[in-house]
């Protein structure tokens, strides 16, 4: 008896060291998505949401289905990714090559697209750069429209129409020689696209 209510014990403290383990913080490097202007107005070139949603998919899935189609403009936004130190020591960061590719992940309205952007890039591999944050200090990435990926605009993402949406990012930093090094991940911001 006094083996099982000590085992029992253990698997107790041991559950509670795991979930604890579990809400420590990702890192001394967090992600933010700010969302510089968070009211858009629907554009859907003069098609009604539903018509402008059907084409969206119309496209995406010629592209899934390996036709070359070129995909619309994807909507302008004012976002910032904000990447911060949250320790009490310096810490630098390599942002910007290449292998640092952001995500965004849009949800909610009347639906949402992605699809590949069909722009071209350059073959050479682009290297990270250094940046060094102070305790407690941010870079900003500025975003001027949805779009993500390699290089910031290998994919085109879309809201179909008048709705409440919730945008989330994520950010892969690198190290020095443009492995990868962690991810990292956003709170969702509350997008309205109005009529």
């Amino acid at each position: 008896m006094k083996v099982l209510v000590l085992a029992v014990a253990v698997l107790l403290v041991l559950t509670a060291a795991v979930s604890a383990e579990d809400k420590k913080p990702a890192g001394p490097i967090t992600l933010t998505l700010v969302a510089k202007t968070d009211k858009y107005k629907f554009d859907g070139g003069g098609k009604t949401a539903d018509e402008y949603k059907k084409e969206l998919e119309a496209i995406a899935k010629k592209q899934a289905d390996g036709e070359a189609v070129r995909s619309p403009k994807p909507p302008a936004v004012d976002l910032v990714l904000k990447i911060t130190n949250t320790s009490k020591e310096e810490v630098t960061i390599y942002v910007g090559g290449d292998s640092n590719v952001f995500t965004f992940d849009l949800t909610g309205g009347p639906g949402t697209v992605a699809m590949n952007s069909g722009l071209a890039f350059t073959a050479d591999f682009r290297l990270p750069n250094a940046v060094t944050l102070a305790a407690g200090k941010s870079h900003e990435i500025p975003v001027k429209q949805l779009s993500d990926g390699s290089r910031g605009s290998s994919r085109f993402v879309y809201w179909t129409g008048p709705g409440e949406y919730k945008l989330s990012a994520k950010y892969q930093l690198s190290d020095k020689d443009g492995g990868k090094g962690t991810e990292l991940t956003s709170e969702p911001v509350k997008i309205t696209v109005e009529k």
